[in-house]
């Protein structure tokens, strides 16, 4: 089911509510915020029949979530991150490093459509790999 013709109240973007498969297409560095630096996640969206999430022109939409930039052991930056990388983060991981390996990688999620018109994820699962066929010597 293409996304392409629902929109949000100002009727020209998509809105995302329900669950997804989402890859990211980049992470941009933010200006600092309030409470420090900043991490702006893009996104393409896949609904759950494998169709990506486009505008009405059929161009894919990126759609974004920001968080901090720090990967402290309580933070959501590295909450998704190893989430979407299938496995933990590392004591002494730079973020540049793990931005490197995180471009082109999935995760399902779970987005709500909030009060404010605004889409949020509200869960996110790590995909589950396929695991490498090993042969068995019969011998």
């Amino acid at each position: 089911m293409p996304f392409g013709n629902v929109t949000n109240s100002s009727g020209n973007l998509p809105q995302l509510d329900g669950t997804y498969t989402l890859e990211i297409v980049r992470l941009e560095d933010l200006e600092p915020g309030q409470f420090g630096d900043r991490m702006r996640w893009v996104f393409n969206a896949t609904d759950d029949e494998g169709d990506l999430v486009t505008y009405e022109s059929g161009d894919p939409y990126e759609w974004y979530q920001t968080t901090g930039a720090t990967l402290g052991p309580r933070s959501t930056a590295r909450d998704w991150a190893q989430k979407f990388l299938g496995r933990d983060l590392a004591d002494g991981e730079k973020g540049h490093e793990v931005a490197a390996e995180l471009v082109g990688k999935k995760a399902r999620a779970l987005v709500e459509l909030q009060d404010n018109g605004y889409s949020k994820i509200s869960g996110l699962t790590a995909m589950k790999r396929k695991q490498a066929k090993t042969e068995v010597d019969p011998f």
